[in-house]
């Protein structure tokens, strides 16, 4: 039986199966229905969105052995040298039992957490070895969206809807990485009406707490929340709007990063975590918008489009970019028109991207190094996963641990180790 906090007490949750796609956690005091059909389309829109327009390069690879729940011995396949590119490439797939879509790392760990949707155990979090690729996974109370790695846990956005009241109430769940215990705050970290709002929110975890952008009242706003609790510790409302799928938020030496996300605009805001004070930033020129924000080697990078006008036609040529920010200069780079993928991926001193071809309809996901210097990028790796690298259910794709790029695509993980 899982426990939900309630105010000061501890209330025991019952979870029922009632119409497909829901979840209902019988709460003391309250009639409130977990929505788990969420994560799936949102999931395709982000991507979809975000290949509609931009470009990438073809790929190829290779699948490894299904893993169940429990723990289970890895046994990945190597790949041979991919047709571009110098890494090494291991995979491993996954079955039933335990079929994940999110990805996270933390603590010498990688961490892959299941929405319960098409598997047979429910919710579920796996902790991967990264050398070995054995994998042990633990049974969660709620499932969840958005998660990430903080000091000693892992984090989850948890979406329940009231019906009476036509709102969702997004609540915080809390996975120790060290106990395996799992906890749904009763705290209510953000309400927002029903509709899609709830699929346009994003979670992060910087300077010891966590940062919820989302939809408050019609409007886009960013919480403080605490890590303890999920209560509301500050709020902002003067904050970039949020565009056609999820918003953005990255962290680091006391800042905090906002975007508004693909289909938003050019403006960014930073955030002084030490005092709450803001600073708006926008990229040269009128017309962009960014979808992927990375804080590494002490410089803010980002990805984005370029469009030719406020208002271009369908089938208008639009161009890719990597850019950098710098704290000490104060001026913008960018790189020249290329495939720069969907995610920007910090891994030690190096920056890496990685994302899906330019048509859904092409299985391949290919791994670039970034120059940080140059801005340009050359391939490491060629993917070629299982079924649409667009479609899935999970929020976070791409991790970084040790010397490894982790990729979940389908249900397939791939680690991708690039050459010294």
């Amino acid at each position: 039986m899982a426990k939900v906090l309630e105010g000061q007490g501890e209330a025991e949750v019952t979870p029922s199966q009632t119409e497909a796609g829901w979840r209902e956690p019988l709460l003391k005091g309250g009639g409130l229905r977990e929505v788990r059909s969420i994560a799936r389309s949102r999931r395709r829109l982000a991507i979809a969105t975000f290949v509609a327009v931009a470009g990438a390069v073809l790929a190829t690879t290779a699948g490894g052995p299904t893993a169940s729940a429990g723990t289970v011995p890895g046994e990945p396949h190597r790949v041979g040298a991919p047709p571009q590119g110098s890494a090494r490439v291991t995979s491993r797939s996954f079955g039933a039992a335990f079929s994940p879509g999110q990805v996270v790392a933390s603590d010498g760990h990688v961490w892959l957490v299941s929405s319960g949707n098409g598997n047979s155990a429910g919710c579920r979090i796996g902790l991967l070895s990264p050398g070995t690729m054995a994998l042990t996974t633990y049974s969660l109370p709620a499932c969840g969206t958005n998660v990430v790695a903080g000091t000693g846990a892992i984090f989850l956005e948890v979406p329940v809807a009231d019906v009476k009241s036509q709102t969702y109430a997004v609540h915080i769940e809390r996975f120790s990485t060290s106990t395996h215990a799992s906890t749904v705050f009763g705290t209510v970290s953000a309400t927002m009406s029903l509709g899609s709002d709830i699929a346009h929110t994003q979670l992060a975890y910087a300077d010891a707490s966590l940062w919820l952008h989302a939809y408050q009242r019609g409007a886009p706003q960013v919480l403080q929340l605490s890590p303890s609790t999920g209560a509301v510790e500050r709020r902002y409302s003067s904050v970039p709007e949020i565009g056609g799928t999820e918003p953005l938020i990255t962290g680091a030496q006391g800042y905090v990063w906002l975007a508004g996300g693909a289909g938003s605009g050019a403006d960014f805001l930073r955030v002084d975590v030490s005092n709450g004070a803001t600073r708006a930033f926008q990229l040269p020129g009128r017309y962009a918008s960014v979808y992927d924000l990375a804080w590494a080697s002490g410089r803010l990078f980002y990805l984005y489009l370029d469009y030719p006008a406020a208002s271009s036609p369908a089938g208008t040529a639009l161009t890719s970019h990597v850019g950098r920010w710098s704290p000490s200069s104060g001026q913008p780079a960018r790189s020249p028109s290329e495939g720069v993928g969907t995610w920007l991926v910090p891994l030690g001193t190096a920056l890496y991207s990685a994302g899906p071809s330019s048509s859904c309809t092409a299985a391949s996901l290919t791994v670039w190094r970034v120059d940080e210097q140059t801005l340009r990028t050359s391939v490491v790796a060629h993917l070629r996963p299982p079924g649409n690298p667009c479609a899935g259910e999970g929020f976070r794709s791409v991790a970084a641990e040790g010397k490894s790029i982790f990729v979940l695509s389908g249900s397939a993980l791939y680690r991708v180790t690039p050459a010294d």
